[in-house]
């Protein structure tokens, strides 16, 4: 019995379905791991020191972008039994409904920090010993931006960082409003929908610092459709992300491509939301 993992499945098992989530990146970086390291973790092929280093970042990386991956799925399901949950208390629901609000967007933040180190699979000696220090996406993309470093990460990479800059602009503004200065969701309900926003001030400033990924003209976002959006924006992305990087490493010699997916007891309910389309009603 399976409460919560990888698995490596086959071709035929790497579909659309009820108890997994399927993701390339998710077997672009195992079968990577694979390749590099055995069961116990000890590299199993060459590797310089600075890749000691760099790939032991990369496990961990790979560690914790697995344990993201569940932790929203988990969010959203604790999210949906809540909203439909009627006997429950109002009030109460609507701060725990706040709290994995919050935990969903600070987990879809740490996402795209974990793509910093998983790009570094593809780079040579002289490119990984270049590639700046802080373990940060938004520093790869400035790095990427000056000229003089073009040639210092492959052109597909560099086409990916230009493309994810605004969406990483969104939830790196989204965290750092909760997380850095201490501002809180304000959730309401208006006729059994439930709207959001993050006040500048105060609970009656006419403002949000949530930003207008819906384009909406209302000053409150619906939640549903918000959470919608961000996160499929974000698993494109990772999936995108994959493509490059398979692109990349798939010439290796000896490497071999699995097909890897997770699973929990709340894969069904977050694949009715991700893939099936279904939202909350």
């Amino acid at each position: 019995m399976v409460i919560k993992g990888t698995l490596l499945t086959h071709p035929l098992g790497f579909k659309v379905g009820e108890e997994i989530f399927s993701s390339q990146l998710l077997s672009v970086m195992n079968s990577w791991y694979s390749f590099t390291y055995n069961n116990f973790g000890e590299p199993i092929r060459e590797l310089s020191v600075l890749q000691l280093r760099e790939y032991g970042k990369i496990k961990l990386a790979l560690n914790g972008y697995t344990n993201d991956l569940h932790n929203i799925a988990i969010n959203y399901c604790l999210f949906r039994e809540i909203v439909d949950d009627r006997n429950a208390d109002i009030h109460k629901s609507d701060l725990y409904l706040t709290l994995l609000i919050e935990n969903i967007f600070i987990n879809l933040r740490s996402i795209y920090d974990f793509f910093y180190h998983f790009i570094k699979i593809c780079l040579n000696d002289v490119q990984l010993k270049q590639y700046p220090d802080k373990d940060s996406l938004n520093n790869a993309i400035t790095y990427s931006k000056k000229i003089n470093n073009f040639e210092k990460l492959p052109p597909e990479i560099v086409k990916f960082l230009e493309y994810v800059t605004s969406d990483l602009e969104d939830i790196k503004t989204i965290r750092d409003n909760i997380i850095h200065k201490g501002k809180d969701i304000m959730l309401t309900r208006v006729a059994e929908r439930l709207v959001m926003r993050i006040p500048i001030k105060d609970l009656y400033s006419k403002d949000n610092l949530l930003p207008n990924i819906l384009e909406a003209e209302d000053l409150n976002y619906d939640v549903l459709k918000y959470l919608d959006k961000i996160i499929k924006i974000t698993f494109t992305n990772m999936e995108i992300l994959a493509e490059v990087l398979f692109h990349e490493v798939y010439q290796y010699e000896n490497f071999r491509y699995d097909p890897y997916a997770i699973t929990n007891y709340c894969i069904d309910d977050f694949n009715d939301f991700l893939i099936l389309g279904r939202r909350i009603q």
